[in-house]
């Protein structure tokens, strides 16, 4: 009896839904350049919450990109002189010593590269995380962050944006 009187109570009881704060950060350290938006308002997946200084990531993404053209064109050169060296030692006018060094030369140029292209993907990653987006639609419940605000991610996540979502 006791079992069908909860199971009538389940059915008869109205659905309610339950609002949740979210609290809403950077995922990158940084200083904040401005809060774009005030509290109450409407917000969707994707809108501009708030935005760090960018110049950092702007610099650093500017030297990656200076390092993966430079990188890039080291590796391309050393890739010359080991088919030099090689056509070389294939007609007898060089040692398997120059190949072999043509070709470490020619390893450690791709390995820059390559590391050059991981510090490009980062630098990208980290700038496109400088600016907060809305996670999802809500509305603004407050808005405890400010210009100037120091966002450190070592020293704990401080909230920039609040949202509740429906």
């Amino acid at each position: 009896m006791r079992t069908l009187l909860i199971a009538a109570m389940m059915v008869l009881m109205p659905a309610t839904s339950w609002a949740a704060e979210r609290a809403l950060s950077f995922a990158v350290s940084g200083v904040v350049a401005g809060v774009k938006v005030s509290v109450g308002a409407s917000v969707t997946k994707g809108d501009v919450l708030a935005v760090l200084d960018l110049t950092p990531f702007q610099a650093k993404k500017r030297a990656a990109d200076v390092a993966v053209k430079a990188t890039k064109t080291m590796f391309d050169l050393a890739g010359l002189r080991l088919t030099q060296m090689q056509e070389l030692f294939d007609s007898l006018s060089t040692s398997a010593e120059n190949v072999e060094l043509a070709q470490t030369a020619h390893a450690n140029a791709q390995m820059a590269y390559e590391n050059a292209r991981a510090a490009q993907a980062l630098a990208n990653w980290e700038l496109a995380r400088a600016t907060l987006k809305a996670p999802f639609t809500g509305s603004v419940a407050a808005t405890p962050g400010y210009p100037g605000q120091v966002v450190n991610l070592n020293a704990g996540t401080a909230a920039v944006v609040v949202i509740n979502t429906p």
